[in-house]
């Protein structure tokens, strides 16, 4: 959290958005679940369970922000669950399949003044696609589909600029203490869902 005044502009903000966030990002990264991916034997049946608690955590998460969004906001843009549905569904999930999928109910609340905190993690999520898309298409091959780590239906750069272009609109660091806030509270909650094992797969 931010524990003096944060000087105006946009570069400030995100620097606050890191340092809030800084050591959660490295605990979701060191998960077994996310270790995972990054090994020569990695199975397509683990990416598609993979994939389906993903969607578990994006699709209800998604559903909470837009509860506290207006409809021009960049953040109803960015429809992670689209790109998974899309994934599972490329590899032979049915609809019922991806309708029996666990969904997390232990969302964190999403305040409008924090919405660009949900938005700053998202980014993260993108970019880190990017880090681990040539890994994944080396070792799983063809039969793999990667709308969500390839980059999905916005691509990274144009979702990043307009984040940006939304940080502007902050004056002398207005909600940033709640930004950060949601920030944190979204990467806890993906964390503890990622570590969890799932009740029940929809993707067999």
């Amino acid at each position: 959290m931010l524990n003096r005044p944060l000087e105006s502009g946009v570069p400030g903000i995100i620097e606050a958005l890191r340092g809030a966030t800084r050591s959660r990002h490295a605990r979701l990264a060191s998960l077994p679940a996310m270790l995972r991916l990054f090994e020569g034997d990695y199975a397509i049946s683990e990416y598609r369970a993979h994939l389906s608690r993903l969607l578990g955590f994006f699709e209800p998460l998604e559903c909470a922000v837009a509860k506290a969004t207006a409809p021009e906001d960049q953040a109803l843009r960015l429809h992670r669950s689209n790109d998974l549905r899309e994934d599972l569904r490329i590899m032979g999930a049915t609809a019922r399949n991806i309708a029996a999928i666990e969904r997390c109910t232990l969302i964190p609340p999403i305040a409008t003044a924090g919405l660009r905190g949900y938005t700053y993690v998202i980014m993260g999520s993108m970019l880190g696609g990017r880090i681990l898309i040539q890994r994944l298409r080396a070792v799983l091959g063809p039969a793999a589909s990667f709308c969500f780590y390839g980059g999905g239906s916005v691509p990274y750069e144009v979702a990043w600029a307009g984040f940006c272009s939304d940080l502007e609109e902050e004056k002398d660091g207005e909600n940033v203490q709640s930004m950060c806030a949601t920030a944190v509270g979204i990467f806890d909650a993906y964390t503890a869902w990622l570590s969890e094992p799932p009740a029940q797969s929809g993707n067999r």
